[in-house]
């Protein structure tokens, strides 16, 4: 950056999941509290080491360069859910915690944010 701050890596790695978010809804609008829900949900799950075995302790954020395609399929997938239940109206933040929670209970993937 020219002022010579450059970004948290979790901040940039959060505007990369919201991209494949938003394009997977195909150009639906979010809602303000749809898109902070999303934030508070993925934001601390970024850098949280994972227990599965196949994690072996590592975060999203450690294996993201390699993992990127299956997270941001994994995001798209959420936004074209949410989208399509939407209708022609904004994604809201009910809305899209719903589709996001299906996503990763369907997933057999050791970084998805823990089941509840």
């Amino acid at each position: 950056m020219s002022n010579g701050v450059t970004p948290k890596r979790k901040d940039v790695l959060m505007l990369q999941a919201t991209s494949a978010l938003t394009r997977g809804s195909g150009g639906a609008e979010l809602t303000e509290d749809a898109f902070a829900w999303f934030h508070s949900h993925y934001y601390e799950w970024i850098d949280t080491p994972k227990k599965s075995a196949e994690a072996n302790g590592r975060s999203p954020q450690d294996v993201w360069g390699e993992q990127w395609r299956d997270f941001a399929q994994r995001f798209g997938e959420i936004g074209r859910r949410a989208a399509a239940a939407a209708g022609n109206g904004k994604i809201e933040a009910k809305t899209l915690e719903e589709y996001a929670r299906a996503v990763e209970r369907e997933s057999d993937c050791p970084w998805c944010p823990d089941k509840e």
